[in-house]
């Protein structure tokens, strides 16, 4: 076990060996996203690293995505019907791809010039399936938008650096991602089995024993939810993703994986019954609920203020730390519904909707 790595820590073992020249291809499924494919297939065409093949997979748009995309002198695949979920959409074109490396990217997502090349050192090791990056919304706006810029931020930073240093990142972040094209195929391609083939595909590669790598350098910046309801839609969807895919993979097959998930589940799930606890078996509840806030308050400052000064955003960090505060409780509020949904009354989500 890297030690070092549980606390977030570079692992000192790991190091930027030169790389040899791959054969890329970017896959963008997109459905209605005639207001960003033409940015995203910019930043994807300004890479620093050269791009054989860019591909959007236009998933039956009733608007100008086709048009636009293809104006841009790229791929363009229009499938026959709606795929009804972006793994279905991805999976459409799998057959065409015969690069090195696949990157996958949401239609409105943009990419910074060295994203993809800063992904490049991690296939060094050739049981590297996946390498994902660091995000930042797009629009820092709206309380929701500011919320979510902070939990990147902290998450990023500490848990998938300590997801990545022990060897079991939960997620290769479906917004952006490069993969071995290899091993894509072996495991199947992307699965529909849950709504989130991005987590389904992250569990599948390390239960067979492949290695998911974070990159802290690789930005990529989403157009995040700027309102409550598009933000409650999108996150519910996460959450119930969380515990369709825990009912689907045999954990067991790889511990650190199983560690980490059982040990958020275990968590979120008790922190209700230890408020309960502390609120009626502590004589100074509000002094130790107060007290327990400025803690995290002061954890989650230093915490993004330094992440803040390494991504050049210090102004922006400090200006939204509030944020992430207010919409803790919303998060909290949607992971139960999820586990009621999904877990107690049975009731599936199976419908994809769009983070936007």
């Amino acid at each position: 076990m890297n030690w070092r790595g549980l606390f977030g820590l570079k692992n000192k073992e790991f190091t930027y060996h030169p790389f040899r020249k791959y054969t890329i291809t970017v896959v963008i499924p997109a459905y209605n996203e005639e207001k960003s494919i033409v940015n995203t297939i910019e930043s994807i065409k300004n890479q620093s690293v050269a791009i054989d093949s860019i591909i959007v997979v236009d998933d039956c748009s009733t608007d100008r995505t086709s048009e636009l995309a293809a104006s841009q002198g790229v791929r363009v695949v229009r499938t026959d019907k709606n795929q009804g979920t972006k793994a279905m959409a991805q999976n459409y074109v799998i057959d065409m791809i015969e690069t090195d490396l696949m990157v996958t990217i949401d239609a409105d997502t943009v990419l910074h010039k060295d994203a993809i090349l800063n992904t490049l050192p991690y296939f060094n090791d050739e049981l590297t399936a996946s390498v994902c990056g660091f995000v930042i919304p797009q629009r820092i706006s709206t309380l929701w938008e500011r919320g979510r810029f902070i939990e990147y931020m902290l998450g990023l930073s500490i848990f998938k650096s300590a997801q990545m240093n022990a060897g079991a990142i939960i997620v290769s972040s479906g917004c952006f991602s490069v993969f071995r094209t290899k091993h894509v195929k072996d495991m199947g391609g992307f699965q529909a089995r849950t709504m989130a083939e991005d987590m389904d595909l992250t569990w599948e590669f390390l239960i067979h024993g492949y290695h998911i790598q974070y990159a802290p350098n690789s930005y990529c910046y989403p157009i995040d939810p700027p309102t409550y309801k598009i933000f409650k839609s999108q996150v519910e969807r996460w959450y119930r993703s969380f515990f369709q895919n825990i009912s689907v993979h045999q954990l067991r097959k790889n511990i650190k994986l199983g560690g980490f998930i059982y040990w958020y589940l275990l968590d979120s799930l008790t922190a209700p019954l230890i408020a309960l606890i502390a609120y009626f078996y502590t004589s100074h509840f509000l002094a130790v609920f107060f007290g327990a806030i400025l803690i995290d308050l002061l954890i989650v400052s230093i915490v993004c203020s330094i992440t803040g000064m390494r991504i050049k955003m210090l102004r922006e960090t400090l200006l939204s730390i509030w944020a992430f505060f207010i919409i803790r409780p919303f998060n909290f509020c949607l992971f139960w519904k999820a586990f009621w949904k999904e877990w107690i009354v049975k009731e599936r989500l199976m419908v994809w909707e769009k983070g936007h």
